[in-house]
């Protein structure tokens, strides 16, 4: 029985192209947010169909963590996690959680999930207590924000604001033999301070920065005077202390036109000359002059009587 080589050789060849594309992953970028103030870039697994607003488990060097998808793909699908490291060297941008790897998105969250991380939060609320108690024992000039469990209760993570630099090395070591778990101090500025917290600005709506600002932006007295506002610090501050945010909105089209007082390109105003064939307006009547001498403001200027002294009378004269 006689086999055509060439037959066989392009079966083996189709058989292994679709092998690899069976095994070859298409890798994308997602923005997670763990918690309040904790948002990073995780790499997710196109085959897993995810969406913005999804429950996810994600898996960082030493722990587990549950978060919420914020965007959907971000960029260019890649083959490898090596891409994306790479990619985020080059940038410089891009915040590690643990380690020097990307997190890993792993699946979906399921009710069993969803039941673990509320009972996270309900102990996170009762280590945050205990944890003031704490800094006010170690007498530590520190404002704790907010307390985070990872999902599988290995890393205890707080959020605070200072003025300085703080000495917390007996602190992390009190608290890690207190809750036997690994504990994580990071300090916050202020701005960052409000974005967790929240509250209604002056304007009567949510905070932007806790509402929909992705990130802070460089923001001076400049724009303020460009817009024309009052340079007065209660009108252009906010809450957190620093220039208010809502600042930067217009700046570019102000920097455009100049400043709020110059209109924009082609539309200056200029003055406008009657006609001949307009009617005659009825001429404007003189000033009158004043008698007052050329150099002299009003303060000055004084009649020559008032500037001679009342003579005395004595008083037999007046009797």
């Amino acid at each position: 029985m006689f086999i055509d080589l060439r037959e066989s050789l392009s079966g083996a060849c189709e058989f292994s192209l679709f092998s690899y594309e069976a095994t070859m992953k298409t890798l994308y970028l997602y923005k997670v947010c763990i918690s309040s103030g904790l948002e990073f870039d995780c790499i997710g697994d196109g085959n897993l169909d995810l969406h913005e607003g999804d429950k996810v488990i994600i898996r960082c060097e030493r722990y587990q963590d549950f978060g919420t998808l914020k965007t959907d793909a971000i960029g260019e699908p890649r083959e490898s996690e090596a891409d994306f490291e790479k990619l985020r060297a080059s940038s410089g941008k891009g915040r590690h959680i643990e380690g020097q790897k990307i997190p890993l998105i792993l699946r979906r969250a399921n009710d069993e999930d969803l039941a673990t991380d509320c009972a996270n939060q309900e102990r996170a609320s009762g280590v945050h207590v205990k944890a003031m108690e704490r800094i006010r024992f170690h007498n530590l000039d520190m404002k704790l924000i907010h307390t985070h469990y990872s999902f599988d209760r290995k890393l205890l993570l707080f959020q605070f604001s200072a003025e300085g630099r703080i000495d917390f090395r007996e602190l992390v070591r009190d608290l890690s033999s207190m809750f036997h778990v690994r504990v994580e101090l990071r300090q916050v500025g202020v701005r960052d301070e409000a974005a967790i917290l929240g509250g209604i600005g002056s304007c009567g709506r949510p905070f932007c920065c806790a509402s929909f600002l992705p990130s802070f932006n460089s923001i001076n007295v400049k724009m303020a005077k460009q817009q024309g506002l009052s340079l007065n610090p209660q009108n252009i501050s906010g809450c957190c202390g620093r220039l208010k945010c809502c600042l930067q909105y217009e700046a570019d089209l102000y920097q455009v036109n100049g400043c709020l007082h110059k209109p924009p390109a082609g539309k200056e105003k200029t003055a406008t000359v009657p006609d001949d064939d307009s009617p005659d307006l009825e001429p404007t009547p003189p000033r009158a002059e004043s008698n007052r001498p050329a150099g002299k403001n009003r303060g000055q200027f004084r009649p020559p009587n008032q500037d001679k002294k009342p003579k005395k009378i004595p008083l037999q004269e007046m009797q």
